[in-house]
């Protein structure tokens, strides 16, 4: 495990406690007398580390919901006006067309993300 300063330490608590108390960050600092940009700092460092979830990622998918029609294998595959398709990616009933290469980093993402879609 990755060693945390103890200032990350103690910012990490603040977070927990912030949290369980339903407070933001900037409250929960002003109440308690803690100064907001010490905090911010470390929670910046700690998702580095991989011990906080990203900014906007506590409990919401930053994927959107969506309804997609099963599509059967004799479907006619639409041609884009620019050229060719080059790309066809299949997951389970869902066809994804392109009419260039995606980006690796897009492809990662897309698979990564299918746990959070909704059914």
């Amino acid at each position: 495990m990755k060693e945390l300063t103890d200032k990350q330490r103690e910012a990490l608590e603040h977070v927990e406690r912030a949290q369980s108390s339903g407070m933001s960050i900037s409250d929960y600092a002003r109440a308690h007398g803690i100064g907001v940009r010490s905090i911010y700092d470390s929670m910046v460092a700690l998702r580095r580390k991989g011990l906080l979830r990203p900014q906007g990622a506590a409990g919401k998918s930053a994927f959107v919901a969506v309804r997609v029609k099963p599509v059967s294998s004799s479907a006619p595959i639409s041609v884009p006006p620019s050229g060719g398709l080059i790309c066809r990616l299949r997951v389970g009933a869902v066809l994804i067309e392109c009419a260039q290469w995606p980006a690796a980093a897009w492809v990662a993402a897309l698979a990564s993300g299918l746990s959070d879609a909704a059914p």
